[in-house]
Formats: structure tokens, sequence, C-alpha cells
């Protein structure tokens, strides 16, 4: 991102949910067996504790806005500045109007550092 940003060439994030992971009320195990989701790198055992720990940054600044934790990751990847657009994949009309709503949602510093904190935690241990 970086050398993107310094070279003027946009990105366009995509897997920003992260396959469904990074939505409120997931639940991994009420999913149906055949789900390709249980097979998924974020599904595994080691993982778990992990992504838990990203979910609850999300969640813990969502409450601080009274927002859902897909306006904040959305919110999260669009105040980067290296960011050019977000692709996210909708299900339906109701998905893309709440899906918009995180468009007008501002981190605050404090915010940004929790988040990055917990994803700096993800990254450590995936590697």
């Amino acid at each position: 991102m970086p050398f993107c940003e310094e070279n003027n060439i946009g990105i366009l994030s995509w897997g920003s949910l992260a396959e469904g992971f990074l939505t409120d009320n997931f639940d991994l195990n009420a999913l149906d067996s055949k789900d390709f989701r249980r097979g998924h790198k974020y599904g595994q055992a080691e993982n778990s504790k992990l992504i838990m720990l990203v979910r609850d940054a999300f969640n813990r600044v969502a409450a601080r806005h009274a927002k859902t934790m897909v306006d904040v990751v959305i919110a999260w990847e669009l105040m980067h500045s290296a960011l050019t657009g977000v692709i996210i994949g909708v299900r339906n009309e109701k998905e893309s109007e709440q899906m918009t709503q995180a468009t007008g949602l501002h981190l605050a510093k404090e915010d940004v550092r929790e988040i990055e904190q917990a994803l700096a935690i993800w990254n450590t241990k995936r590697e």
C-alpha cells in the first residue's frame, strides 16, 4: 500500500468482510455442514481465538458508535488514503442499503489504533 500511495496507483480492496467472518452475528457452528467456510482458514481451530480477537475489536468500536461491525469494517477500510474503493459482495437490496451507512462513519484515532492492534496480533500469529 505505501508503494501504491507514493506512486498514485489506485487500490481496490476485496474480501473486506473475510467471507462473512467479520459480519455481525456470524456463527461458524450455525452454518450448513457443507458451507465452504467450515473449511476456510479463518474457521480452523488454531485461528478461532485470533479471528475472535479481531471481531471483538471491531465490535467494541461499533458499540461506541452505535453502528454494526460491518459498518466499522467498511469505514476502517475507506479511511485508508491508499484505497481507492472497497468491493463488497451483497446478496440483496437490503444488504446494499445497509452497507452504504458506513460511508458517513468517521473513526477516531483511538478506534483505528484498537482495530490495528488486533490486526497486528492476527498477522503476527498467522505467519
